[in-house]
């Protein structure tokens, strides 16, 4: 008959950790066993194991202690809880849904769904769960949450050194590439990302059209990049980008991008960017029919509103322009976007100008 157990693998965690294990049950496991200078411990019950992880996480957020665990045989359970601890991020417990489905009903207000991890050298997503009493505790202002995407490890530390320092941020992951930047998104649910252009296996650009294009998915994406390339710009906006920002830009427009973004706003004023989409609407692709239907919902004055976007006007210039009330002009505006499917005003004067609703001439600069 083979041996079930519930292992638990942790990374970084603090000198009081034996003892947290100990007191829900756990045995630590001989020096023989460990790997990567990592803790390993055994439990009686899954119950058992996911309290002491959630307790450690309590514990050692500070430190960014990481941690997973496995059910099974203990080769096998062990081999993939040190994979999913790889994983996790830091100041995060991962619990895989074997071990989630057996811990039961005794240990459901300590677990929430955190999507898939794709497990290094597995040829499967590892379905898992987050554990940890600090998911659920309510406070009186939640932080805006964001994740760095960058392939510099350096540039990310500092970053979050920044991000963290100030009370209503907080970052709650990490990407060296692309493809994890989605896959750490889809289980942290962002409220902004910090995304770079250029990373190793799939670019930024890729990644966010992936995130921005996930109905799940409501994070504001920002790109960044050490190149101020009015193309990348373009493209970024296209795709439904926030904003663009240099990264030898200051730290307090860094925290203020952040802050704009999360709010829901451009980080790009709207006659710049009807300069920058001047230069590249006419050739981003060629206009077809299929364009022109996009606008085909609209009513006439929902299109006169869109087109005065597309020059930047303001809704209080918008309104002066066609005699309306402000308030009318702000209900027309959601419609459009509405309609239309529009992140933003960014959005809408590309599309305005893409769909040669408006066409770039001196009139228009």
């Amino acid at each position: 008959m083979t041996l079930i157990q519930t292992v638990l693998v942790a990374a970084e965690a603090g000198p009081d950790a034996g003892r947290t294990i100990e007191s829900h049950r756990g045995e630590l496991l001989s020096d023989g066993l460990l790997s990567n200078e990592r803790l390993v411990a055994v439990f009686r019950t899954p119950a058992d194991a996911v309290r002491a992880a959630a307790a450690l996480v309590d514990v050692d957020e500070k430190a960014m202690m990481r941690a997973g665990l496995d059910v099974g045989e203990l080769a096998v359970a062990l081999d993939v809880a040190e994979r999913i601890c790889t994983a996790a991020e830091p100041g995060q417990a991962l619990v895989s849904d074997a071990v989630a489905h057996l811990a039961g009903r005794e240990v459901a207000d300590l677990l929430r769904p955190a999507g898939g991890v794709r497990v290094p050298d597995l040829r499967r997503t590892v379905t898992v769960f987050a554990a940890g009493n600090s998911w659920h505790q309510p406070s009186e202002r939640r932080a805006t949450t964001v994740v760095i995407a960058d392939d510099q490890e350096l540039l990310r530390a500092g970053f979050r050194v920044i991000i963290d320092a100030e009370p209503d941020l907080r970052v709650v992951g990490e990407a060296g590439d692309g493809w994890t930047a989605i896959d750490v998104v889809r289980r942290r649910h962002p409220d902004v990302v910090l995304m770079d252009i250029r990373m190793p296996g799939l670019d930024g650009l890729h990644a966010a059209e992936t995130i921005l294009g996930d109905p799940e998915l409501k994070s504001a994406i920002v790109m960044l990049t050490t190149f101020d390339v009015q193309r990348y710009v373009y493209d970024a906006l296209r795709l439904g980008a926030s904003g663009f920002l240099l990264k030898d830009a200051p730290a307090e427009r860094l925290l203020d991008a952040i802050r704009v973004a999360a709010a829901g706003e451009a980080l790009l004023a709207p006659t710049i960017t009807r300069r920058l989409v001047e230069r590249f609407a006419a050739t981003a692709r060629p206009l077809n029919p299929v364009d022109r239907e996009q606008l085909a919902s609209l009513t006439a004055r929902e299109l006169e509103v869109l087109s005065l976007i597309a020059r930047g006007h303001s809704n209080a210039e918008i309104a002066a322009e066609l005699v309306l009330g402000e308030n009318t002009v702000k209900t027309h505006v959601g419609r459009v976007f509405a309609k239309l499917h529009l992140r933003d005003r960014t959005q809408a004067v590309i599309v305005a100008y893409e769909t040669g609703l408006v066409v770039p001439g001196p009139e228009n600069v």
